[in-house]
């Protein structure tokens, strides 16, 4: 969706490594973010602009949630995964999509940022959006990693990863292409429940823990590395999100 692509020009920072595409092929996750002004309004608009989506075939799959709890409590993200860079020039009538969204859904909120990641396969243990079945709540690790730390810090979080115990946690690791000042990486906890905290952990390193079976000494280096760690839950918003080749949720 053609939001506000003139958002101020943010720099391409780390050059990951080659990152596995899922099985759907695509291994690019775009987020927009808004802080709403009226949200009754917002979502109306925002329906109306997914119909619009619908009728154009649009091959994205367009996500939204809800910043439930988080230093960015409020916050309205959407956005779509599992998408090449190609996938993302090739939208339908990008123009018009722009035009849509600022007649029905943006005078209602403001925007807040856009970023774009890539799926980091190595660590991750599910794939739910990039495989079109999103959990009803998310939790978002956002992680910042010096430079100089970085080669180190990816090492160790592949060789825990291969490690890994079979488990159940709906784990995901996103590397930062866009935006920020530091190597940036998201992992997210996707679950349908708060009793499935109980199979992902609860702060990042006891989740670590617990969904890699790694022992203290394995976890002491990868966490000097990190220079902060902040964390949200967001609530999927299925009425909000559409999937191509589907209608608007009634």
């Amino acid at each position: 969706m053609t939001r506000f692509l003139l958002l101020a020009a943010a720099s391409l920072l780390h050059a990951p490594a080659t990152a596995l595409p899922p099985a759907n092929g695509g291994s690019v996750t775009q987020l927009f973010s808004y802080r709403l002004i009226d949200p009754v309004k917002f979502r109306e608009g925002y329906r109306t602009h997914l119909g619009w989506h619908a009728a154009h075939h649009d091959r994205l799959a367009w996500y939204a949630w809800l910043v439930e709890a988080g230093p960015r409590r409020g916050l309205f993200i959407d956005g779509t995964a599992g998408a090449s860079l190609a996938a993302l020039d090739a939208r339908p009538d990008l123009a018009g999509d722009g035009a849509d969204f600022a007649a029905t859904a943006a005078p209602y909120a403001r925007p807040v940022d856009i970023e774009t990641w890539q799926l980091w396969q190595a660590p991750t243990t599910a794939t739910p959006l990039e495989d079109r079945k999103p959990g009803a709540i998310v939790d978002a690790f956002l992680l910042e990693v010096p430079p100089a730390k970085a080669a180190m810090f990816e090492r160790r979080v592949a060789d825990l990863a291969r490690e890994r115990p079979a488990g159940t946690a709906r784990l995901t690791w996103y590397r930062k292409l866009r935006g920020g000042g530091a190597p940036t990486y998201m992992v997210l906890l996707s679950r349908e429940t708060w009793a499935d905290i109980g199979s992902g952990g609860g702060p990042f390193p006891t989740m670590l823990a617990s969904v890699y079976g790694a022992s203290e000494d394995k976890l002491a280096p990868i966490l000097a590395s990190i220079e902060s760690v902040s964390n949200e839950t967001w609530s999927y918003e299925p009425r909000l999100s559409l999937f191509p080749g589907g209608t608007v949720s009634p």
